[in-house]
């Protein structure tokens, strides 16, 4: 296996493990809390961030029922179906640059 570099940072069997943050949909699509969210990470030792980025029609079909529908009581998104989650849930893939 051969080094790679990310921002100045080798990459490789021989160096310190590079350790990627997860955001999800956490940000609840707030920028001041993603932004929090990066800096979080930051501060805890991660190296980088991974995003989802996706869109309702990309994860799911619009349908409100069967396999689609949440209806177990014991979920917070109980009522709703994945479309609609997805829709709450999303990362704007667009126009985003961290670098």
């Amino acid at each position: 296996m051969r080094e790679i570099e990310i921002s100045g940072r080798k990459i490789g069997p021989k160096q310190h493990p590079f350790i990627v943050a997860e955001m999800s949909a956490n940000h609840n699509h707030s920028l001041d809390r993603a932004l929090d969210i990066v800096e979080a990470a930051a501060r805890a030792g991660a190296h980088g961030l991974k995003l989802q980025t996706y869109t309702a029609d990309t994860m799911t079909l619009d349908l409100d029922e069967g396999e689609f529908f949440i209806t177990d009581p014991q979920s917070l998104w109980k009522g709703t179906s994945l479309y609609k989650l997805y829709q709450q849930a999303y990362t704007p893939g667009s126009g985003i640059n961290l670098c």
